[in-house]
C-alpha cells in the first residue's frame, strides 16, 4: 500500500485546473474538483494542527481531497505524457469541469436541488468512463471514446481500446443508482449488466467486457464509522464484506435472469468488472492516523460464480482488468 504525501496529492489536482483552463472549460463553483481542490488547500493548511480525524468535517475534507487526487492522477499522467489523445478526452474534460458530483470514494443523488433549483446528475456517471479510458490510455491502448454530449445514448460502447495484438475491446461503463437495501443493488446489478452487454453485442468488436460502478450502493460513511482501522487489509476487509453482501443477494436470487444474455457465446465475457472506491482511516503500525483511498476492482463471473469456461474470454477479461486496476494502484 503506498500512502501519498498531501502536497503531491494537492499537485496533481491543481494540474487538473490548469488543465481546464487550457482547453477554456470553467470549472462549477465551490463543487466537483474545485471543491476537491479547496479541501486539499485547507487540509495542506491544518497540516500543523490537523483536528480530531473521527471529526465529520474533518473527515468531509480529506474524503473530498482523495476522490479528486485519484481522478486527478490518472487524468494528468495521460495529458501530460501522451499529447496525441488530447483532442479525445477534452469532450470529457469540458463536462468533468461543470460535474457537481466528480468523486468515485462518495456517493451522489441523481436528483438535487439548489437555491430552490433541481437538478439532474446524470454527468456525475461520465467521470467513470473518462477514468476507464485514461487506464485504458496509460496500458499503451488506442483508445475511441463515445463523446460525452453527442452521446448514443447507450447505443454505442463507452469505450472501444484496441490492444497492441490488435484486438478490439468494448466496454459499457454503468453507475448504479443509490439505493438502501443489498437485494435491490442486486436486482439493479443484472439490469446494468444486461444493459451493458446488449451494447457491446451491437458494437464491431473482438471482445468485450462490462463495467459496473458500485460508489452509489457503497456504504461510505460505515467504513469509517467504527473508527480506525489498524491497518490497511483490515480496513479492506471492511469494504469488500459490503461488496459481498451484494453479491451474495446477486448470486442467490438475481443472476439467474442473467442466463439469457450469457447462453450463447459473443463477444461479451461472461466476467464483469466491479469498481469501489471508498476512504478509510487507519493507523498503521509505526504512523499515526491517516486517511487513505481504498481502490478495488473485482472481477466476478455471470450468471454464475463458477470460473469461465474457455472460449468464452472471461479468462483473457480478468486479465486485462488485473492490468487495469495494477495502474490504478500504482498512477499516484
Amino acid at each position: 500500500m503506498t500512502f501519498v504525501p498531501i502536497q503531491q496529492a494537492t499537485q496533481r489536482a491543481e494540474r487538473l485546473l490548469e488543465i481546464f483552463k487550457e482547453i477554456r472549460a470553467n470549472p462549477a463553483q465551490l463543487e466537483g474538483v474545485e471543491a476537491g481542490v479547496i479541501s486539499l488547500w485547507a487540509v495542506l493548511e491544518s497540516l500543523a494542527s490537523p483536528g480530531n480525524p473521527t471529526d465529520p468535517a474533518v473527515a468531509d475534507l480529506y474524503v473530498a481531497g482523495a476522490g479528486i487526487h485519484d481522478l486527478a492522477a490518472k487524468i494528468v499522467a495521460v495529458w501530460d505524457t501522451k499529447p496525441e489523445v488530447k483532442p479525445l478526452l477534452t469532450p470529457h474534460l469540458k463536462l468533468l469541469a461543470e460535474t457537481s458530483y466528480t468523486g468515485q470514494n462518495v456517493t451522489n443523488a441523481r436528483w438535487d436541488r439548489k437555491g430552490g433549483v433541481a437538478r439532474e446528475h446524470g454527468s456525475a456517471d461520465k467521470v467513470i468512463e473518462l477514468y476507464w479510458a485514461c487506464l485504458c490510455i496509460l496500458a499503451e491502448m488506442s483508445v475511441e471514446l463515445d463523446d460525452p454530449f453527442s452521446s448514443s445514448g447507450g447505443s454505442n460502447p463507452d469505450v472501444i481500446a484496441k490492444a497492441a495484438d490488435g484486438t478490439r475491446w468494448a466496454f459499457a461503463l454503468k453507475t448504479l443508482s443509490e439505493v438502501s437495501k443489498p437485494d435491490t443493488a442486486a436486482k439493479n446489478l443484472v439490469r446494468n449488466i444486461e444493459k451493458g452487454a446488449d451494447q457491446i453485442k451491437r458494437a464491431a468488436c473482438d471482445k468485450g467486457m462490462v463495467v459496473v460502478n458500485l460508489k452509489n450502493v457503497l456504504d461510505h460513511p460505515r467504513v469509517r464509522a467504527g473508527g480506525p482501522f489498524p491497518n490497511w487489509p483490515a480496513a479492506q476487509w471492511s469494504l469488500n464484506a459490503q461488496i459481498t453482501n451484494i453479491l451474495d443477494y446477486f448470486y442467490r436470487n438475481e443472476a439467474v435472469a442473467l442466463e439469457p444474455t450469457f447462453a450463447q457465446r459473443s463477444a461479451v465475457a461472461p466476467l464483469v468488472a466491479l469498481l469501489a472506491h471508498t476512504t478509510a482511516l487507519v493507523q498503521p503500525p509505526g504512523r499515526g492516523l491517516m486517511f487513505t483511498e481504498l481502490k478495488t476492482m473485482i472481477g466476478v463471473s455471470v450468471p454464475t460464480p463458477d470460473e469461465p469456461q474457455p472460449g468464452t474470454f472471461g479468462r483473457e477479461a480478468a486479465g486485462l482488468a488485473a492490468d487495469l486496476n495494477h495502474l490504478v494502484q500504482v498512477v499516484l
